[in-house]
């Protein structure tokens, strides 16, 4: 059998990798085929393989390939478990939205708070249907005076604030994401009303620091929004931080898909909330579900 062009093989090969990937994961194709070759560029003894090779099943068996294409697919999931799209948004999107001033077009603001909020995974799911998940969160919950959104990411730059949402006076905006909240903190001074309250916070440093940051002592709503499942996966031991949220309800809610990989994850994510709620005497009153989220509206048992 005549021996295939290696540039030509390891085309093939790109392409047969990007598309068992983007099954699994949830992924772009073509961005997926740029890493696939980038990384393949980088290893020339896949080359030589290829050059030697007879045949698609042929590389395939040989190491150096195992090799290129077991890094290519821990380096694409490792992006996706990131809450930012991609290392470039501290340098390209948050700046951008930054430097818009008071006198900014609106259709400029629109189209610059909407970009930044695409780069952030959690915040870039609600998008296609943010009006409904909003809607459904105010029917829940009114709109209440005080707000402390634990976790936030970059969701408060797009709540609504205006029109009915003016009752809305402090809207407090916490997470240990530095570049979510150089997005938040952009937002906050370009609104000039003081009702965007951005606190770089973490939770293990407890409730104490954000109070002597300016944090009311009890706000009307507390919204952990996609947090508690990350947290009991990860720190389970601040879940009794998450518990103490200072607001008289909380909203809490999970993802109905997985993050990186094409699952479901809906029965997953209520156990670890149902969990939650039992573990910290919680009553659930109401919740509602998108069709990337599931949400409840609880309060503590008096």
């Amino acid at each position: 059998m005549a021996h295939r062009p290696a540039d030509s093989l390891l085309a093939q090969l790109a392409d047969d990798l990007a598309d068992a990937v983007v099954r699994r994961y949830r992924l772009d194709r073509s961005e997926t085929l740029a890493a696939i070759r980038a990384e393949f560029s980088r290893r020339p003894a896949l080359l030589d393989a290829a050059e030697k090779a007879i045949g698609l099943d042929d590389i395939k068996r040989m190491r150096v390939y195992r090799d290129a294409a077991q890094t290519v697919k821990k380096d694409l999931y490792y992006r996706l478990r990131q809450y930012r799209r991609k290392p470039s948004v501290a340098d390209q999107e948050l700046p951008d939205l930054t430097q818009l001033t008071a006198g900014s077009a609106a259709s400029e603001r629109l189209e610059t708070i909407q970009r930044a909020a695409r780069e952030h995974v959690s915040t870039s799911e609600r998008l296609p249907h943010l009006p409904e998940f909003f809607e459904q969160l105010l029917s829940m919950v009114g709109v209440p005076e005080t707000i402390v959104d634990v976790g936030c990411g970059v969701l408060p730059i797009l709540a609504p604030l205006d029109g009915t949402g003016l009752a809305t006076r402090e809207y407090w905006a916490l997470d240990k994401d530095r570049e979510a909240m150089t997005a938040v903190r952009a937002y906050a001074r370009l609104r000039a009303d003081g009702r965007v309250r951005p606190l770089e916070w973490s939770l293990s440093e407890g409730w104490a620091r954000a109070h002597d940051a300016g944090l009311p002592r009890r706000c009307d709503v507390g919204l952990l929004l996609k947090v508690v499942p990350v947290v009991a996966r990860r720190s389970s031991a601040l879940l009794t931080v998450l518990a103490a949220t200072p607001a008289d309800r909380l909203v809490i809610s999970g993802s109905t898909l997985a993050m990186a990989k094409h699952q479901n994850i809906e029965r997953r994510e209520t156990r670890v909330l149902r969990s939650f709620i039992a573990a910290y005497g919680l009553l659930e009153l109401d919740s509602f579900r998108t069709p990337d989220e599931i949400v409840f509206l609880v309060e503590r048992a008096t």
